[in-house]
């Protein structure tokens, strides 16, 4: 197994061929329509970071992060868009996502910068095993997505936590 790091722009076609076929394998919406989200550039930037983790060449794990900007009370940042973690269900209970959640946790405590997420409740205790923090909905607000899922977020500065947060999903 291989660990691959890129930006979309250094993404080849068949890299993204095999992105958006693991991710419909979980949200079938189709390729056509995966294909048209993934190349429209509100979703994914050209500096996004696409982690993906390659078995025999072909791609069983993958998570996009892109930098974004929110505020912070009335303070504008930049954090970390954390995006589809998706495992191929032949790879599942494997311990695949850890070795992808551990590249991303320690790429976001680098960059010295937070991580925002969206996720089912049921998904939130994974996710706090890596040491993200549930959010109270009534703290934030994410521009540019229908929110019904819920905020996580990891490596906030203590001073941030119970200031009222705004997330731009797209820019």
């Amino acid at each position: 197994m291989k660990l691959y790091k890129k930006t979309t722009s250094e993404l080849t076609k068949k890299d993204i061929r095999e992105i958006i076929s693991l991710k419909n394998s979980h949200w079938n919406f189709g390729f056509s329509s995966q294909l048209s989200w993934f190349t429209n550039k509100k979703n994914v930037f050209n500096n996004d970071l696409h982690f993906f983790l390659k078995k025999k060449k072909k791609i069983i794990a993958y998570v996009q992060l892109g930098k974004r900007k929110c505020y912070m009370g009335l303070q504008q940042n930049k954090y970390i868009l954390f995006r589809t973690l998706i495992v191929s269900k032949l790879e599942r209970g494997k311990n695949i996502s850890q070795i992808i959640m551990n590249e991303v946790t320690e790429y976001v405590k680098i960059q010295k910068q937070s991580c925002f997420l969206l996720c089912k409740n049921k998904l939130t205790k994974f996710y706090k095993n890596y040491k993200f923090i549930k959010l109270d909905q009534k703290k934030y607000k994410v521009i540019g997505h229908k929110n019904y899922l819920v905020g996580m977020i990891y490596n906030l500065n203590k001073d941030n936590l119970k200031k009222n947060k705004k997330f731009f999903y797209n820019n």
